[in-house]
């Protein structure tokens, strides 16, 4: 049985103990927003549902983490990243520098 992303993040909500209305608050939403996301009445954008796994990550930090392994099917990344090919593993590792560069610009400062 293949779950989906609402499903999932729903579960980790549960289990990182994030009630609705503190997510709502720390997302900047309606607590009914919250509720019809989860309900299947309210379909998200992704930037918006990107947004509320954010918004739980710093509620309870590893929270994306957990969620995006459950969501690849619990994929052992050690696995993963030694079936990668040479080529797949440099870019991955290219890109992977890149994304760092951005989120710590001062760390560019030291570097240089």
């Amino acid at each position: 049985m293949q779950r989906d992303s609402i499903e999932i993040f729903h579960a980790k909500l549960k289990t990182h103990r994030i009630q609705s209305k503190v997510l709502a608050a720390e997302a900047g939403r309606s607590a009914g927003y919250i509720s019809e996301v989860l309900n299947r009445k309210q379909s998200p954008t992704m930037d918006s549902f990107t947004g509320l796994i954010e918004a739980a990550d710093r509620l309870s930090p590893g929270f994306a983490d957990e969620y995006y392994l459950s969501l690849a099917g619990g994929v052992d990344m050690g696995s993963f990243i030694r079936s990668l090919g040479s080529s797949e593993l440099s870019t991955l590792l290219i890109l992977t520098g890149q994304r760092l560069g951005e989120l710590s610009p001062s760390r560019q400062k030291i570097a240089a």
